[in-house]
């Protein structure tokens, strides 16, 4: 069920199998989500009632694809008061997070005199956020998406979700998180509603967020309309770790990421032979008290094992290479190895941070990229829901410092309207370009 590999004698086969996971390929499936998408485009509101009746709920009618303030008043009576109020104490600790990553909305600064240059920060006006919810409610989605967005100064707010299930968790999340608008529709259509719009639902500029390989098969293809963050796999991550973690850990970290799906990966990533050892005899008995075992059973024979490398060096690169979701770093000292870390999407220090805090309490965000998605992207954060203007301010002697610049490179490459306009300001008479060109 788990196995452990001794790297250096695996064969190329399982090597690939493993580093490469499960990679995102919509090759099999572009044509059947782009029809879906093409359906929604036409249809509108009528093609979103016949996808989520075939998919998600059969009975759903036009009427209940907009959540109401009257749906979300109902959602607060179905919950708990004491789970309301820890659902307001995340969404706090998130929203400080967020906003400690704002930046100063106009930066200016002068290199050469005469001369100020630097940037303009504005949110996106509209975005979308698709949160799953085909198995279970995802309210801690929908949150860090809601509260990121807002903390960015994001105007327009939609987010869509499947209806397959009564989730009051997921609307006051929305809610309480500062979401404008909610859709009960997912998937496909979800995607394809917020990019081209219908009836219903108006067109946003940006979409973001986690979903099936549908779904993010259907955010690649609507990709040129809109704009998209990144393509989110199945969860993974690695436990890296020395012989001084605990193997009650490293195990309990595995079978919390092989719960999410069976494509899900737990990589053990160690020099250690005896903690690999160890590790298995303790995944083997935790495994015996959860409830999604039959998930985690086929998570375990797919992706998920232990790796055995020769040393430490070894590690570190195998770690940088498998550029993972998730990186724990069980070490005596983690900091100590944190600056050799390159790619990871969110990395977890010590013993006593889990992936789990991550994703539930924390703070951080952990919308994040998978599949070698790590060494070219970020997590999901306030920069994510902005754009950045550039800026520069002249005057005329900041004009005179710059003039010869733009004068030969104009002519280099043969744009005499881009020197003209210089000129016209300036009135230099004969080009330094020519004179250049004539000695």
């Amino acid at each position: 069920m788990f196995t452990i590999y001794n790297w250096s004698k695996t064969n190329k086969e399982i090597k690939n199998k493993i580093m490469n996971r499960a990679m995102f390929d919509i090759s099999n499936i572009r044509q059947y989500v782009s029809t879906w998408i093409e359906t929604i485009k036409k249809e509108g509101d009528d093609g979103i009632v016949k996808y989520v009746r075939q998919f998600d709920n059969k009975n759903f009618v036009l009427e209940d694809l907009k959540v109401a303030k009257k749906d979300i008043q109902e959602a607060y009576k179905q919950v708990n008061p004491k789970v309301i109020e820890i659902i307001k104490k995340q969404i706090s600790i998130s929203r400080q997070n967020a906003l400690s990553r704002t930046r100063q909305e106009i930066v200016l600064q002068s290199f050469i005199p005469g001369v100020q240059v630097g940037y303009k920060i504005t949110p996106i006006e509209s975005v979308g956020l698709t949160v799953p919810a085909g198995q279970v409610p995802l309210p801690t989605v929908m949150q860090i998406l809601g509260v990121t967005a807002k903390a960015a100064g994001v105007k327009r707010i939609v987010a869509c979700y499947p209806p397959t299930g009564d989730y009051p968790e997921m609307l006051i999340a929305a809610d309480l998180a500062g979401v404008d608008e909610i859709y009960r529709v997912g998937g496909i259509a979800g995607i394809a509603a917020m990019a081209y719009g219908t009836e219903t639902i108006t067109p946003v500029l940006k979409i973001v967020g986690p979903g099936s390989i549908y779904t993010q098969a259907a955010k690649l293809l609507v990709f040129g309309k809109v704009s998209i963050d990144m393509i989110a796999g199945p969860s993974e991550a690695i436990i890296l770790a020395d012989e001084s973690a605990n193997p009650a850990y490293c195990a309990a970290d595995i079978l919390a990421r092989a719960e999410h799906a069976p494509d899900a990966a737990g990589v053990l990533l160690t020099y250690s032979e005896a903690l690999a050892r160890a590790t298995k005899k303790e995944i083997e008995k935790q495994i015996r008290y959860l409830t999604r075992r039959e998930t985690i059973e086929k998570s375990l024979s797919k992706y998920s094992c232990a790796i055995v490398v020769k040393d430490w060096q070894s590690a570190i690169a195998l770690t940088n290479e498998y550029s993972p979701e998730h990186l724990e770093i069980l070490v005596s000292d983690p900091l100590a190895v944190l600056p050799n870390i390159k790619n990871a999407g969110s990395i977890f220090l010590g013993d006593y941070a889990p992936v789990a805090v991550g994703d539930y309490a924390s703070g951080t965000n952990h919308i994040l990229p998978t599949g070698y998605w790590a060494k070219m992207t970020s997590a999901i954060s306030v920069e994510t829901f902005q754009k950045s203007s550039e800026i520069q301010y002249l005057t005329k002697d900041g004009l005179e410092n710059l003039a010869d610049i733009v004068d030969v490179i104009s002519g280099i490459e043969k744009l005499d309207a881009h020197w003209n306009s210089v000129n016209k300001r300036l009135k230099k008479g004969d080009r330094l370009w020519q004179k250049l060109n004539s000695g």
